[in-house]
């Protein structure tokens, strides 16, 4: 035991928001904890997700352990189906409302037979392999049954927060366990690892509880049809909207199959419960009064094929928006939607919705735990050495910086990239190696990877434009009828069509072929020539060079 040393390896939620995958490594053994997928922004033109890279856990697969997931979250738990395909996992532990999220997962990817899921309670220890001990403890977040997790190693205790916050109020009564908390600060923690989203927010975040009095008062003075959009997987939010309904005589349609499949599972593993009468089909809606009316939607991200946009776009088929609806986004934009979110909502208010959104509504609150909060827990832990994590990269900087405010020492502070190898031992740490770790961009509705270079041709696409031109010649490189050309996406000079400029360009390519100055030429000596009196033409005509690229395909 004297000589083991710990590798701590982020492959994803370092500098970003999102696919948060972190592995543990001793000796022969490696425990992963959480695996998430992340969002692209605009510029992954087709990309609907990243993954992280996977090809270290595949060149070690034998080492792995098991898989600890620590809530249901997509950034936690979505990225899980695209590693079952590169790795096998012996078992993944986590809570029941976890796992019944995954398993709908692993039924559409055809994984549920091979994959042995373990459900896991608040304050459960499980020893898995022979270096790591797991305690799940009970954490407070924005969605039922989430953990953070201690971890009993050869060379110390381990703390991994998974997201949390404080919450002193929780809906459902479950508060954090800080007893197992302060009893691990007490005992010398060798590593903290703490999620950063909310660093940049002085305070403690609000309980969810706050959010329940301003529902009664919106639901209490709405004189028509409310829709209400939130994350899919709040099931306390839901769980507040769906009790407000029926205090308040409203039936709920449900639109959106994330926001349908996380209130079946919720309500079948019995953390919702709500009477058989109160859940409608949208169908059933224009058959009854507005003011009894409540529609749960997704769409709360600006998300384009979500309901709620197209609704905002008067394109869905069901839900018309008309003066006097009330639409409440009971939602924060994540970072990168803050566009996509302002577009839903200006398309409701242009429709005559009153909108409630922002920070300042009093319908929304956060997960993820605020300053104080996060001091709080580095005060608890007393941890030797300190990663912070789940955050982009300035949030890791500014909670690193609190961390040296409370006493850890700034060599034991460790900002890291994904893909860095932290080793450590009791005594000292240190980055000794990088794996691996950029983003795998999948297309997720075919479940296909998109190379870089498609990407890259999207953008050339996008931002240039992209001519087609068909020429057939003879035995003799003679043109023998008129090119076939095809333009898209190029901007015309004034007073031109691209009629105009097709016409001009035929012209211009069959003056030049006469057989004194083609007939001798080979193939690629032709192809040479054609490439030399496009480019000509659109330097002379077009005063642009719309072509990066031209591309020759022979058809005999």
């Amino acid at each position: 035991m004297e000589n083991l040393k710990i590798k701590i390896i982020p492959l994803g939620g370092l500098g970003e928001i999102g696919a948060n995958t972190m592995a543990l490594e001793i000796a022969d053994e490696i425990l992963i904890i959480d695996c998430g997928l992340g969002f692209p922004d605009d510029s992954l033109i087709g990309v609907d997700i990243l993954i992280p890279n996977y090809s270290y856990l595949k060149e070690n697969q034998a080492k792995i352990k098991a898989l600890v997931l620590t809530h249901g979250h997509e950034d936690h738990i979505g990225g899980v189906p695209y590693l079952l395909k590169e790795v096998k996992v012996p078992k993944i532990l986590t809570s029941k409302l976890t796992n019944g999220l995954l398993e709908h997962k692993l039924i559409e990817h055809d994984l549920v037979k091979s994959t042995t899921l373990i459900n896991v309670e608040a304050k459960d220890v499980v020893s898995i392999g022979n270096y790591f001990e797991v305690k799940f403890i009970a954490c407070t977040h924005s969605i039922a049954d989430a953990f953070s997790i201690i971890i009993k190693t050869p060379l110390g205790l381990i703390i991994h927060t998974g997201d949390f916050k404080f919450d002193y109020t929780p809906i459902d009564g479950k508060q954090y366990d800080f007893q197992s908390l302060i009893e691990v600060g007490n005992e010398n923690l060798l590593l903290l690892m703490s999620d950063s989203t909310n660093i940049e927010r002085d305070g403690y975040t609000p309980s969810e509880a706050v959010i329940k009095p301003k529902f009664h008062e919106i639901f209490r003075n709405a004189k028509e049809r409310i829709i209400v959009t939130t994350f899919a997987s709040n099931i306390h939010r839901m769980a507040q909207v769906l009790e407000t309904a029926q205090i308040y005589d409203r039936k709920v349609a449900i639109l959106g199959r994330s926001m349908l499949k996380y209130a079946k599972v919720a309500r079948d593993l019995g953390y919702i419960a709500f009477s058989d009468n109160l859940i409608v089909p949208v169908g059933d809606l224009p058959h009854l009064p507005k003011e009894q009316i409540v529609v749960l939607t997704t769409g709360s991200q600006g998300e384009p094929l979500a309901a709620l946009n197209r609704m905002a776009l008067a394109e869905h088929k069901q839900i018309k928006i008309t003066p006097g609806d009330t639409v409440l986004f009971s939602a924060t934009p994540i970072p990168g939607n803050e566009r996509l979110v302002a577009n839903t909502i200006n398309g409701l208010f242009f429709h005559g919705a009153n909108v409630i959104y922002g920070k300042k509504s009093g319908i929304h609150v956060s997960g993820h735990a605020s300053k104080s909060e996060q001091r709080l827990m580095l005060e608890m832990a007393k941890p030797k050495f300190f990663i912070p994590i789940h955050g982009e990269y300035r949030m890791l900087v500014k909670h690193g910086e609190l961390a040296r405010s409370c006493g850890i020492a700034p060599e034991n502070i460790f900002v890291m990239d994904n893909g860095d190898v932290l080793e450590m031992d009791t005594s000292i740490a240190k980055i000794v190696d990088k794996v691996p770790a950029h983003k795998k961009f999948i297309e997720s509705y075919k479940n296909w990877d998109i190379n870089l270079d498609v990407i890259s041709e999207r953008r050339l696409l996008m931002d240039e434009g992209v001519i087609s031109m068909a020429f057939v010649f003879n035995k003799d490189n003679l043109i023998i009828q008129d090119p076939v050309v095809k333009m898209k996406g190029l901007l015309m000079p004034k007073y031109k069509s691209t009629l105009d400029i097709q016409q001009q360009l035929i012209s211009y390519v069959k003056d030049r072929f006469h057989s004194e100055n083609t007939n001798n030429l080979n193939e690629e000596e032709l192809k040479l020539q054609i490439k030399l009196f496009i480019e000509d033409f659109f330097e002379n005509v077009l005063r642009a060079h719309p072509l990066k690229q031209i591309h020759f395909h022979k058809v005999n």
